[in-house]
């Protein structure tokens, strides 16, 4: 005959019973009572407890839960206000310390981890509470894990899984990600700008230094716009230079013909 008892928490029992037979599944253990003294942890079995014996079995399961701690107001260091969620996961480790330390382990685990959240959450800005969740759920873990050995239950993980900031912050945060990446573009296109302009600056070096690199480029232009057909192509021709007589073949001309005026003296 199984009933609930009447002086535990109903999530720590899961069923006790004063006679009859009592299965304790694996994944439950038993806590056997004899005059209401606490005798020993039973294990997965058939047990039987004999009428007017004043004895007592309570079972507890010991499989792995989860538990939310939601809608938590808090206040970061920066004086910003924040709604939080926490999940935190846990199992019975110690069925008797469970029972026998505070009057509900599930009520004081969701106390305690409320109190670690609340401290964590408190000594950092917003900018890291957002980027370094893991981690602030790691030093929460951190904190409750002894406090809940100390009444039988084992943390598994504890982890922040929601943020929810209020309309006038995430307005400011939307402006100030905007303003961010309107000022990456605009350091873009400036480092692009500088290298356009290195660039020219070295091919006008180039030209300079070496100026048929100009007509090299101009045959290269030709080349290409005569490849796609259908155009005129005019070319600007130079004059053709004079070359001038050297100097002693003219004194040679003139030594060899004799002037007009010479003649009519003879």
């Amino acid at each position: 005959m199984y009933d609930f008892d009447r002086f535990m928490n109903p999530q720590q029992a899961a069923r006790s019973a004063t006679r009859g037979r009592v299965v304790v599944y694996d994944y439950e253990r038993g806590l056997h009572y004899r005059g209401g003294l606490f005798q020993r942890v039973l294990g997965p079995g058939r047990y039987r407890i004999w009428p007017f014996t004043d004895q007592r079995i309570v079972v507890l399961d010991i499989r792995r839960a989860t538990q939310t701690v939601s809608n938590q107001k808090l206040l970061t260091s920066d004086q910003i206000t924040v709604t939080l969620s926490l999940l935190v996961s846990y199992q019975i480790a110690d069925p008797a310390l469970a029972v026998h330390a505070v009057a509900d382990c599930h009520g004081q685990l969701y106390a305690d981890a409320q109190l670690a959240l609340r401290s964590v959450v408190g000594a950092v800005t917003m900018d890291t509470l957002l980027t370094d969740r893991g981690e602030l759920g790691k030093q929460a873990l951190a904190d409750v894990t002894p406090k809940a050995a100390a009444y039988g239950l084992e943390v598994l993980s504890l982890d922040i899984k929601d943020v929810i900031l209020t309309p006038r912050v995430r307005d400011l945060l939307m402006r100030e990600a905007e303003a961010r990446r309107e000022a990456q573009a605009t350091l873009v296109a400036a480092r692009e700008e500088v290298a356009a302009m290195r660039a020219l600056a070295n091919a006008a070096r180039m030209a300079e230094e070496h100026p048929n690199l100009l007509r090299l480029r101009e045959l290269d232009t030709v080349r290409r716009v005569a490849q796609a057909g259908g155009n005129t192509i005019v070319l600007g021709v130079g004059a053709t230079p004079t070359v001038a007589p050297a100097a002693g073949t003219a004194r040679r001309s003139v030594s060899g013909v004799r002037p007009d005026m010479d003649d009519a003296e003879e």
